[in-house]
């Protein structure tokens, strides 16, 4: 593969993730890490708890 043809298929898998987390977020609850660090439960009504602070 070329690097072109790399970062393609990068590209591809990216969107298909999102769309896949994206269901999968309105069927079950979700724990996961926010950029800053914080540790987050999202659940399939929308609402987010934030399970543990991110520490400096």
């Amino acid at each position: 593969m070329t690097k072109e043809e790399i970062l393609e298929k990068q590209r591809q898998l990216h969107i298909v993730f999102k769309a896949w987390m994206e269901d999968k977020k309105k069927r079950e609850v979700l724990t996961f890490m926010r950029p800053n660090g914080n540790i987050v439960e999202h659940y399939p009504d929308g609402t987010e708890k934030i399970i543990k602070y991110a520490t400096k």
